[in-house]
Order: structure tokens, then C-alpha cells, then sequence
């Protein structure tokens, strides 16, 4: 019985170091290369934000968030593999529950989310086709601190990722 729960400890493990990898693996490829643009704030720049947030009666910023990366492909002349494709063919799917999937003609977009009771954990936004992108939020959120995150970002940064082109 003791090694049945140590199997089990392991596969889940393993399964979330290799979705953690393919998605580690697309930003170490990418990142300093021409046409891309990577960009990682982690937990203490972000615990700086979120304080000086608090000031402002309209802060979305949750604060307990440790990381949030965001690779984007600036140069559209540039070819490249789907990142949708890279990422989701090495994703543990079971692991997260799918808020968004939009397919066009050349584009797919899925928005993935990790949760634990009633907190995100991690937050995935993959974009592949004509444009590509990743973003990914790890992090404690409620989900009022979520929606109040996802509301913020879309007011003050116009987030409209399908319609670039």
C-alpha cells in the first residue's frame, strides 16, 4: 500500500514537471532571439507592485501572485513553429480546466486555468497561428481576484490578441 501511494506521488509529480518543461522549454527557446520579446516579473517586483496598488481604490492587481512570464512573436516575418501546438502536445490536460478555446482560420487560442479548491494557481494563455503568444500567471487568486484582474488588464491595456491582424 505504501508503495502504491509513493507511484502515485511520483506520477503526479512527474506530470507536473513535464508540463512545467514544455512550457520552460518555449521560453528558453525563445527568449533574446529577434522578433521575440520575453518578459518575467517575479514574486518580489510583484509583491512591490501590489503595494504600491493598494494605494489606488481601483488595484486588480492580486497580491499573491509569484510569477507571471508573457513570450510574444513581434516579428510576424519570422517562421516559426505554432506555439499552440508546442505547448499543448506536452500539457497534462487533466491538470487544468478550460475556460476559452477559439480556432479560426490560421489561429487557435486556449486559456487554461489550475486551480486548488476555490484559488487559481496558474493561469495559461497559449496563442498559436498567425500570431503567437504565451502567457502564463502562477500565483494564489481568488476567483473574484481573477476576474477583477482580467477586467483590470482589459480596460487599461486594450488585450485583443485575435484581432492584431
Amino acid at each position: 500500500m505504501k508503495n502504491l501511494i509513493w507511484t502515485i506521488v511520483f506520477v503526479i509529480i512527474s506530470a507536473t514537471l513535464n508540463a512545467q518543461k514544455s512550457i520552460d522549454a518555449l521560453f528558453d527557446k525563445y527568449a533574446g532571439k529577434d522578433g521575440f520579446v520575453t518578459v518575467t516579473i517575479n514574486g518580489n517586483l510583484l509583491k512591490l507592485a501590489a503595494l504600491s496598488d493598494e494605494d489606488k481604490k481601483d488595484s486588480s492587481l492580486p497580491k499573491s501572485l509569484t510569477q507571471i512570464r508573457i513570450l510574444a512573436q513581434e516579428n510576424d516575418s519570422i517562421k516559426v513553429d505554432n506555439f499552440y501546438d508546442l505547448v499543448i502536445k506536452d500539457l497534462d490536460l487533466k491538470q487544468y480546466e478550460e475556460f476559452m478555446q477559439v480556432k479560426s482560420s490560421g489561429q487557435a487560442v486556449r486559456m487554461l486555468v489550475r486551480t486548488d479548491g476555490e484559488m487559481f494557481k496558474e493561469f495559461l494563455l497559449i496563442v498559436g497561428g498567425k500570431d503567437n503568444a504565451l502567457i502564463q500567471i502562477k500565483g494564489n487568486m481568488t476567483f473574484k481576484e481573477a476576474k477583477e484582474f482580467a477586467d483590470g488588464a482589459k480596460k487599461d491595456h486594450g488585450m485583443n490578441l485575435l484581432n492584431n491582424h
